[in-house]
């Protein structure tokens, strides 16, 4: 009895001293784990099970909601407004920073 109490008092120390682990930019998940954290500048995007919002880009900076079929378990990192996903480059930039190859 004594041995057990010992051992619950080292899980609940334990469980008390762990770093949360938090990831305020958002992740991309991988069969419902973190798979890596989006970078800064960026911002988690998914779909829930629902229809996808095209990222931004230079070429399409005011994407129209794909509702050819609904999309279930999508995630990724989608460019923070004002910016925009630079296909050429494959960076966030503002619009006007766009370079011309990915605007054709």
């Amino acid at each position: 009895m004594k041995l057990i109490f010992v051992l619950c008092l080292f899980a609940v120390v334990g469980l008390s001293m762990a770093e949360p682990v938090s990831y305020p930019r958002g992740c991309i998940y991988v069969m419902g784990r973190c798979h890596r954290e989006c970078e800064v500048g960026t911002h988690a995007y998914t779909t829930g099970c629902g229809f996808k919002q095209p990222e931004a880009t230079c070429a399409n900076p005011k994407p129209e909601l794909d509702t050819r079929g609904k999309i279930c378990d999508y995630s990724a990192c989608y460019c923070d407004e004002p910016t925009v996903r630079d296909t050429a480059t494959g960076k966030c930039v503002p619009l006007e920073e766009c370079t011309k190859k990915s605007i054709l």
